[in-house]
């Protein structure tokens, strides 16, 4: 995953389902740094990592061919 990045963010407490935004950094104190825009200005705001789902708008790109297992 490479910071910044675009991201859907979800938070129970401010009632935030899917409001799209940039992940700037994870700190080490436990919170998603993330700038969102609210009224129309962009604004930086913590989220706590364990009250908070982020998920990244860029998919991972699928691995090529099959696993092969030595038996």
């Amino acid at each position: 995953m490479e910071i910044p990045s675009k991201v859907s963010v979800f938070n129970r407490t401010l009632e935030i389902k899917g409001k799209p935004g940039t992940l700037i950094s994870i700190n080490e104190e436990g919170f998603y740094e993330i700038v969102l825009e609210v009224q129309q200005r962009n604004h930086t705001v913590l989220f706590p990592i364990a009250e908070t789902v982020v998920i990244f708008n860029e998919a991972l790109v699928a691995t090529g061919g099959d696993i092969e297992v030595e038996r």
